[in-house]
């Protein structure tokens, strides 16, 4: 897979980086990946992928243009394994990464693997990430004229690290999935996470620092390709940043409608919570992990902190919902898409004015062939000062990726 885009976005006024309001259009770095699946025998198969992806691999000044291991693992058809095998059922075992997101029914954006999103973006509020460990996950298809066609039920049991992780009272994070499509074209899916990290805090005064401690990777999501001057373009800028990722709970319920092939639109609301708070060096809870600093009572940017390093005890939550849609106006040829999403910062510590986040996605797309896809959207994102925003008013503007797969 390889992927070029061109954006021209520019953040409004009051943002945390005053230089990101007036940026230069310009080309973003070629992504690539190479996906491959290796059939160890009839019931056992690995997968890789590797990946060049300034989003999650960008830092060191974006001078590292290296492959990296983007997602691996190894799955077991347990019910070939024991000679059970039966029409329509699925049993997997998968060890290694595992992908982590209370969304479903839509695509993704992963560097260069790009063409199942009918967007460019990502959500502003998409949990998503992957992390060591292992998963089980069934599914069964129904063909006895009933309403329900299928369903699937996951769960999964990971270390909050896409690396390795021992340090003392480091926990695991948890999701239990559940699936059923009907007749008609209609799914709907409930995700329910629950993180135990909170256990590594060590306080002093009511204040702990973050330094040294494992947080979940999903705290944040996965990287946007909307990218900003004044940070690097392995940041999550363009995400809420709410929560610390420590004792974080997800709970989000995904609907999905498509009548026919050229037709498509998914429903997502949910909330998420954690034990902690970000705070400030003081002691004082912030909105998120970026924050105006304070100069009597006047915002100051000088002062502002970027990647707060400090908890307190006290719930952070936000509630937020989502809804895209997708229309082939040519059949397998050309799209329109749109997405909205809004959430608020219901943190039981911040001033409940002023704290919603909203984005607006406008997109279509046209495939020259089934390999080839060009995408243009206009995207507008408003944040308000207790949002959990980490842009600071929010951004607006144009982006576009041309992307091949083969």
């Amino acid at each position: 897979m390889a992927l070029q885009n061109y954006q021209a976005i520019q953040a409004k006024d009051g943002a945390f980086r005053p230089e990101d309001e007036l940026q230069s259009d310009g080309f973003g770095r070629l992504r690539l990946n190479l996906q491959m699946k290796f059939h160890i025998s009839e019931h056992i198969v690995a997968d890789v992928d590797i990946a060049e992806e300034p989003n999650d691999f960008g830092n060191n000044g974006d001078r590292d243009f290296s492959f990296h291991q983007d997602f691996a693992g190894i799955e077991f058809d347990l019910l070939g394994l024991t000679g059970s095998s039966q029409d329509g059922s699925d049993l997997t075992l998968r060890i290694g990464n595992i992908g982590a997101a209370p969304f479903q029914f839509k695509g993704f954006q992963d560097g260069a693997d790009n063409q199942g999103n009918a967007l460019i973006g990502n959500g502003m509020i998409d949990y998503a990430t992957a992390e060591n460990g292992v998963q089980l996950s069934y599914s069964k298809s129904l063909e006895d004229g009933s309403a329900i066609t299928g369903y699937n039920v996951a769960g999964h049991m990971t270390t909050s690290s896409f690396g390795e992780a021992f340090q003392d009272n480091r926990g695991y994070n948890y999701r239990l999935q559940g699936t059923l499509e009907f007749a008609g074209g209609f799914k709907a899916g409930l995700n329910m996470f629950q993180a135990n990290q909170g256990g590594q805090l060590q306080f002093v005064n009511g204040v702990a620092s973050l330094a040294g401690v494992t947080t979940t990777n999903y705290r944040f999501g996965d990287g946007d390709n909307y990218n900003f001057s004044a940070s690097g373009s392995s940041e999550r800028d363009t995400h809420l940043g709410i929560m610390p990722g420590l004792d974080q709970s997800i709970l989000q319920l995904n609907l999905a409608y498509q009548p026919n092939p050229n037709t498509s639109i998914i429903f997502m609301m949910g909330e998420s919570s954690d034990d902690y708070t970000f705070a400030d060096a003081a002691g004082n809870a912030v909105a998120g992990i970026t924050y105006f600093g304070d100069d009597n009572g006047v915002a100051d940017a000088n002062g502002t902190t970027y990647d707060s390093s400090t908890v307190i005890r006290g719930e952070s939550s936000v509630e937020y919902w989502i809804i895209e849609a997708q229309q082939y106006l040519v059949p397998e040829k050309f799209y329109v898409a749109a997405r909205y999403a809004e959430a608020e910062n219901t943190s039981e510590l911040i001033a409940q004015s002023d704290n919603t986040a909203d984005r607006l996605q406008l997109a279509a797309g046209y495939w020259f062939n089934d390999r080839t896809l060009l995408k243009f959207e206009y995207v507008d994102q408003s944040e308000g000062a207790n949002s959990g925003g980490q842009i600071g008013a929010g951004f607006d503007g144009f982006t576009s990726e041309l992307s091949v797969k083969f």
